[in-house]
Order: structure tokens, then C-alpha cells, then sequence
């Protein structure tokens, strides 16, 4: 295994070692450092400090360097991330759809239905991401049902957003290519 710290945006070293997987460095953060992430991202408005310290402990950090391809289009998938430092770009039929910074989601789909990836996320930069999986979450709903109620909302009110704006854009697109 390969060990050494790295300063991460929040100012506390964080130690990375190898993971299994030859595309993503696994970051031994503490539980603080990842509330205070969690802190940083849309979930900071919606749960308290004492909640995040909870729900941090269900979250894994990981580095991605600048192409690194997290989560591929057709993979099955069953976690999600979100962004600490860095941007991830989303990838559909290796097109460049969106870029999503620091704070954002990504993958939410697959904690919920468990379904082939819809699109592929790859590191734009120097990225650090924290990601929940299916395991974590059901172990989490056991433990802490409510706060779980509280981050499938969450996920569900992301997603509604992203299906609004994306009906809005197949609207516009329509008006404006009819015959």
C-alpha cells in the first residue's frame, strides 16, 4: 500500500492508500473531516452539525486524478458521490453533458434502483469525492431511519429538479427544430 498526506481543501491532512480498484486512491479522512465536506455540499442547509457527524460515518472518501473515469455508462452501479474538491464531468455517449463542482452530487440513480449506469462520471481535475453506497445506506436506514428518510428525500428532490430542467430543455428543443 501506498502512504502519504495530502492537505485537502479544509486544511486537515488526509492519508491515501491504493484501493482495490487501479482508478480511484481511497482517503482515510475522519468522521469531522467528512461532516465538515458534507457541510460544504446543498446537504449543509438540510441537516444539522450532529446530523452530519452521523450520516458522515456511512460516507467514503476517494481521489480521482484529472481522467479518471468513476463510474462508466452500462456499469451496474449501486453508490453515489459527492464533490469536495475538484469537478466532475458526466458523459453520455461520450459526450460532455454537464460539469458538476464542489458541493454537488452525482450517481443518485443507482442508490435507488440499482440499474445500469445512465452516463459515465470522470474526474475533470484533481478530484476528491465522497460516496455512499447502497450497503451504507440500507445499514444506515436500520440505524438512523429517519435521517435516511431524510437523504433519499434529499436525493428525490435532486433528481426532480434535474428531471424539470431537462423536460424544459426537451421542450425547448422541440420548439425550436419543428418542421
Amino acid at each position: 500500500m501506498l502512504f502519504f498526506e495530502k492537505p485537502n481543501q479544509i486544511g486537515c491532512a488526509i492519508i491515501m492508500t491504493e484501493s482495490k480498484s487501479p482508478r480511484l486512491i481511497t482517503i482515510e479522512n475522519t468522521l469531522q473531516t467528512n461532516a465538515q465536506i458534507l457541510d460544504t455540499s446543498h446537504w449543509g442547509e438540510d441537516f444539522s452539525w450532529e446530523q452530519l457527524q452521523t450520516i458522515s460515518y456511512y460516507f467514503k472518501p476517494y481521489a480521482a486524478s484529472k481522467g479518471t473515469a468513476i463510474y462508466k455508462e452500462g456499469e451496474l452501479g449501486s453508490s453515489m458521490g459527492i464533490i469536495a474538491k475538484g469537478a466532475i464531468g458526466i458523459y453520455k455517449n461520450n459526450k460532455l453533458i454537464s460539469t458538476l463542482r464542489v458541493g454537488r452530487t452525482f450517481g443518485e440513480m443507482s442508490v435507488i434502483d440499482a440499474q445500469p449506469r445512465s452516463a459515465t462520471a470522470r474526474a475533470e481535475g484533481e478530484t476528491v469525492f465522497l460516496s455512499l453506497d447502497k450497503a451504507g445506506m440500507l445499514t444506515l436506514a436500520d440505524k438512523h431511519p429517519a435521517l435516511a428518510f431524510k437523504i433519499i428525500w434529499n436525493i428525490s428532490r435532486g433528481l426532480s429538479q434535474r428531471l424539470r430542467l431537462t423536460s424544459a430543455q426537451l421542450a425547448e428543443f422541440l420548439e425550436s427544430n419543428v418542421i
